[in-house]
């Protein structure tokens, strides 16, 4: 008759137990979790995600999964406690935010993008290639193999400023809350062998609230002996506290003789990096 259909009946729902073999049979076949969680460790991530929605056996052991699959895709041990929501181990995967440059156009050679200028004086900010009257960038740094490639200042200051957010970058709240991960950042800077010049560096760390929670400073005099040549500024944040959400990059810098032209500071391969954590930080307060 027309508006009747026929349906098959359902078997009844089983209670889980978590002694027995539920999740663990397919197509009749019994899969040890030894075995279930490699198997899974070959899905894709968007797969992965719909497999936690299988069934409470599925469920429980993806937090393996995710843990296994996050220390093969960075090849490095990353850490481990029941309480690590799996979506830290998704973005570990998806977006491998640790241990690289979170800085985009680190040397120029996508011009001033993804940079805010500051001030901008004298003859403005200019990129060299190679750079002018310097010697070459160091060739032991992977990132300056492939181009000579740098920013330079002129006779009045001249800055500029680049803001990562870390959540956005894949570093979840979880971890830079509970770890407080190292932050490793560092820059290439030099002048011309013809003029001294001053370069400056400025490193924020701004919390959930917006307010500053750490900050690392520096300013260099270019002169004499330390013209015509390449050095590198280097600094770790540890232990700055929960709410961290935002690094605040700025660099600046001028020439000392007010010469016309671009006769500043130099900078190339700036980096900010966020390493894999090891062991759980027992700091819990926001540095005042």
């Amino acid at each position: 008759m027309m508006g009747q259909f026929n349906t098959i009946p359902s078997s009844p729902r089983v209670m889980f137990d978590e002694e027995g073999d539920n999740g663990l049979v397919l197509c009749d076949k019994y899969l040890p979790v030894e075995i279930l969680i490699e198997i899974f460790c070959y899905v894709d991530c968007k797969t992965l995600m719909n497999c936690q929605l299988v069934c409470k056996r599925w469920k429980m052991l993806m937090n393996y999964v995710w843990h296994k699959k996050t220390e093969q895709t960075l090849a490095k041990p990353f850490p481990w406690n029941d309480k690590i929501p799996w979506s830290v181990f998704y973005f570990a995967c998806t977006k491998k935010p640790y241990e690289r440059n979170l800085l985009r156009n680190h040397s120029g050679t996508e011009g001033m993008h993804h940079w805010d200028l500051g001030s901008n004086g004298g003859d403005q900010w200019r990129i060299e290639e190679p750079p002018v009257g310097v010697p070459k960038l160091p060739q032991t740094e992977p990132m300056f193999k492939d181009r000579q490639i740098c920013f330079t200042t002129s006779y009045q200051r001249c800055s500029k400023m680049q803001d990562i957010y870390l959540t956005d970058e894949g570093i979840h709240p979880y971890i830079l809350d509970t770890y407080q991960p190292p932050i490793v950042v560092s820059e290439w800077y030099s002048c011309r062998w013809d003029c001294p010049a001053k370069y400056q560096l400025e490193v924020k760390l701004i919390g959930v609230d917006e307010e500053q929670m750490d900050k690392f400073k520096f300013e260099d005099i270019l002169e004499g002996e330390k013209q015509n040549r390449w050095l590198q500024v280097s600094h770790v944040f540890e232990n700055y506290g929960t709410g961290l959400r935002v690094i605040s990059f700025e660099h600046s810098g001028r020439d000392r003789l007010y010469w016309a032209g671009h006769y500043g500071s130099k900078m190339a391969g700036a980096c900010v990096s966020v390493k894999i954590p090891e062991n759980i930080c027992t700091c819990t307060c926001k540095k005042t």
